[in-house]
């Protein structure tokens, strides 16, 4: 199949709102090499020589979305990928199966977007080692400071997720390509598109888990 060129600047245009089926970044045209993104994630770039989990080089979503693009639909590129999680969510479609998603963006449909797709088990042995810590209250003068747990999840839901995982910063290992969302209603919008005479849609920038041990916590404390 072709590579993906052309759409790419109108794609940062396209905005979510509401539950669509899940992540976006773009629809297709034909591209051979990778996109521009401009500085999008400076934070972590910045950061990530100084990081003991990055000593084997740490990808951010921005260059993970110009990798994905310049490798095209079929391709895959591995690597060791850093992000802070800003927002999640929980497939809604048959077609996605019973996959989880974080993304390093709350806006998911923004281009230099990067998702990381967990399958239930992983998420559930990631959840596992998430602490979650109450914050301290002060009644009457008196502090009471609630402390930090982990272990068992009862409920694996999106809600549980983000409670656990909501901005964090991980690092995670695993190969990065374009996952095709077929999206007839919801945002963002549905645009025509070379990938067949009649489908609508968009391609998000995918890292899938299927093992926990594939994610590193950074600065867990």
């Amino acid at each position: 199949m072709s590579l993906l060129r052309a759409a790419l600047p109108f794609f940062v245009l396209l905005q979510a709102s509401g539950l669509a089926p899940l992540q976006a970044s773009g629809v297709s045209a034909e591209v051979s090499e990778p996109v521009s993104l401009g500085e999008v994630d400076a934070a972590l770039k910045a950061v990530r020589g100084l990081l003991p989990e990055c000593e084997p080089g740490c990808i951010t979503p921005d260059e993970a979305t110009a990798m994905a693009f310049a490798t095209g639909e079929e391709g895959t590129r591995p690597g060791r990928f850093l992000l802070d999680i800003r927002g999640g969510g929980q497939s809604i479609h048959g077609e996605l199966g019973t996959l989880f998603f974080v993304n390093s963006r709350q806006d998911y449909a923004t281009l230099g977007t990067l998702t990381i797709a967990f399958e239930p088990d992983a998420l559930r042995g990631l959840l596992q080692r998430a602490r979650v810590c109450g914050a301290a209250s002060v009644i009457e003068g008196q502090i009471d400071v609630k402390g930090c747990r982990s272990g068992g999840v009862s409920d694996l839901n999106m809600f549980t997720m983000m409670q656990r995982l909501g901005g964090r910063r991980i690092a995670v290992d695993g190969e990065v390509r374009l996952q095709w969302i077929d999206s007839h209603i919801g945002s963002p919008r549905p645009t025509a598109n070379k990938r067949g005479e009649h489908e609508v849609g968009y391609y998000q920038v995918w890292v899938r888990v299927a093992d926990a041990d594939q994610v590193i916590f950074v600065h867990d404390d």
